[in-house]
């Protein structure tokens, strides 16, 4: 490929990722739009009817939730980054086109009704949702579908927190573990564009009066600032203890899921169970208000839910601002954990950036006031520890930082934040190896590897090195005159094809010595062969084909036309994957690459749960 042809391709990538960053603005406002109105809606059940109305409307919402779900898109439940992940490391990038729709529309009745949880991960989702629509309508490869998908999850959270790089980071940082190639410069442009867009709709003073915010930041944080160095100690050990937490927060998490999962009953009750619970969390939270003497701060549009209940924002205002006490900290942080739990394990729909960020700051303002008495600031503490909680239960300690500063417009506190975050990402990785993200792939027998560097055998197709004409056998064929063909060709394996050339089989050396029933039968190759056998497309990459044989044991594939399944094009073995290696070698010396820095292609590990 020249150079000018590189430059081509780039360029209609950047303006893709533009394209789609543009679409994560619009609908991410919408999203927010469709959650103020869902909750306009559901609130007037405790309006008219007192305190039991907050039981009824997470039960409500969570039967709505669970028709759609079950009915029409599983992949819309839960807290949609691991599903996104999945689709980027499993299915090229792919997502169902009814997903991301099905996704705004759950998610925003589930939240909008009181659900505990948050609207990252369905705007991720919906981002991931038209990057991957829009790589599938122009029919692009999958390194190209997977790049937009990952602007479409990094632009539609840049726009729902008004954080660009921030957003930008938490793409790269939770779907690929790192910087890979030139594809970031597509990922920073569409999250820049989408908060851009989301900012100049937001500047219409209409939309910003419906869903009670502005271009302004997510949480009204006061400016703080470190009043002498000896308070790293404390933030070193906020951090440590908060990376202990990210641990018991991820656990728990599944393992209250894990309970949901045993509960017999249908699945499109079992959410309401998860909301039943919720509400009666909400309930306790309520009695526990006078008793802790606490005030929630509200912002213009919050309409005074329970602090557990939804995106939990005002809470996190609240101890930024120092006006909640210890056990309102402490307690309701806990609580949070138990309705987020209950509400995604069930079936739920929605995100858990947001209730980390609520946990990590209730546990982090009740340690400043715990150690009130050194002259510690419990503001700074609750916004520390939300970064520091997510850094160990999400594992992508920059995004923590980056889009703390961004979401609270205070860039004094970078070494608290540096310290603690490092402190938890440490702590949190030596005790689990898997983040909140991956540890639900892990569970279904999904592993990602990630590296830091493409595979070079993902640039090489099948269709490159296949052989084009192999030996074949033909299924009337006697075992010696398989030996035969054995003697001349030196081969142990090969496709069994009849006089059209339809594939029928594999024949491998071996089975000649496996005789079949019947002593005295005089049996042929079709009595031999193995009829269920590795057979891909031409488009396959030789990474992908390499998995495939290893996942299946078998040390050669079968290449067929996808239109016609039973016409073989060509055949490889686990030799031609070393003439693929050579090859990419080659064409990346010729690019300039310094080969010594590639690394190995990311690995995708299928294994037993039982292992």
């Amino acid at each position: 490929m020249t150079e000018r042809e590189v430059m081509r391709e780039r360029l209609i990538l950047y303006s893709l990722g533009a394209i789609v960053g543009v679409f994560s603005g619009v609908t991410a406002i919408l999203f927010r739009v469709l959650i103020v109105g869902f909750s306009s809606l559901f609130i007037i059940i405790p309006q008219a009817i007192g305190v039991l109305g907050w039981v009824i409307i997470p039960v409500v919402g969570a039967i709505i939730v669970g028709f759609v779900t079950v009915r029409y898109a599983p992949e819309a439940k839960g807290h949609g980054v691991p599903e996104v992940l999945a689709a980027y490391a499993f299915e090229g990038g792919k997502i169902r086109m009814r997903v991301p729709i099905l996704k705004g529309i759950v998610s925003a009745v589930c939240i909008g009704s009181g659900g505990s949880c948050g609207r990252e991960g369905p705007i991720a989702q919906i981002g991931a949702g038209v990057g991957s629509t829009l790589a599938s309508k122009m029919n692009l490869g999958n390194a190209q579908t997977r790049t937009l998908l990952m602007c479409g999850l990094s632009s539609g959270i840049a726009a729902t927190f008004n954080a660009p790089l921030g957003g930008a980071l938490f793409g790269i940082e939770v779907l690929t573990g790192g910087i890979v190639g030139f594809s970031i410069l597509p990922v920073i442009l569409a999250s820049v564009v989408a908060t851009a867009v989301a900012s100049f709709i937001l500047d219409s003073g209409v939309l910003a009066f419906i869903i009670g915010s502005s271009t302004s930041h997510s949480f009204n944080a006061p400016v703080l600032v470190m009043n002498h160095p000896i308070e790293l100690i404390f933030y070193l050990i906020l951090g440590v203890g908060l990376g202990v937490v990210s641990v018991i927060w991820m656990r728990g998490f599944y393992f209250i899921e894990d309970l949901f999962e045993k509960i017999k009953a249908s699945p499109y009750i079992k959410p309401s169970i998860g909301g039943l619970i919720t509400g009666i969390l909400a309930l306790i939270v309520l009695a526990l208000q006078d008793v802790f003497g606490y005030n929630e701060v509200l912002s213009p549009g919050d309409l005074g839910f329970p602090a557990v209940m939804g995106v939990g924002y005002p809470f996190i205002d609240t101890a930024l601002v120092a006006q909640a006490g210890f056990g309102a900290l402490l307690v309701f942080a806990v609580l949070k954990l138990l309705a987020t739990s209950s509400t995604l394990g069930s079936g739920g729909s929605g995100g858990v950036f947001a209730p980390t960020l609520f946990i990590g700051a209730g546990f982090g303002g009740a340690f400043g006031l715990a150690f009130s008495w050194a002259g510690l600031d419990t503001r700074a503490f609750a916004l520390v520890g939300m970064a520091a909680l997510f850094a160990g239960a999400g594992r992508a300690p920059m995004t923590c930082i980056v889009m703390l500063m961004e979401m609270t417009g205070d860039y004094s506190m970078i070494l608290p934040l540096m310290i603690a975050v490092s402190a938890s990402y440490l702590v949190s990785s030596l005790i689990e190896n898997e983040s909140i993200y991956t540890l639900k792939l892990y569970r279904r027998g999904l592993r990602v590897k990630k590296g830091l560097h493409v595979g070079v055998l993902k640039s090489i197709h099948v269709s490159d090195i296949m052989t084009l004409e192999p030996t074949t056998l033909s299924p009337d064929m006697t075992p010696e005159e398989v030996c035969k063909v054995i003697d001349k060709t030196n081969h142990t394996k090969f496709p069994v094809v009849d006089e059209n050339n339809r594939i029928l089989g594999i024949m491998i050396a071996e089975e000649l010595f496996q005789k079949p029933e019947g002593e005295d039968k005089e049996y042929r190759v079709r009595d031999l062969m193995k009829r269920d056998f590795l057979h891909l497309a031409p488009t396959c990459t030789m990474d992908s084909a390499l998995r495939a044989m290893m996942a299946r044991d078998e040390g050669h594939a079968v290449i067929v036309d996808p239109k016609n399944p039973e016409h073989m094009l060509g055949y490889i073995t686990k030799a031609d994957v070393l003439r693929a290696y050579e090859i990419a070698i080659i064409r990346l010396q010729k690019q300039g690459v310094d080969v010594e820095d590639i690394g190995p292609p990311d690995a995708v590990e299928y294994f037993s749960k039982d292992r």
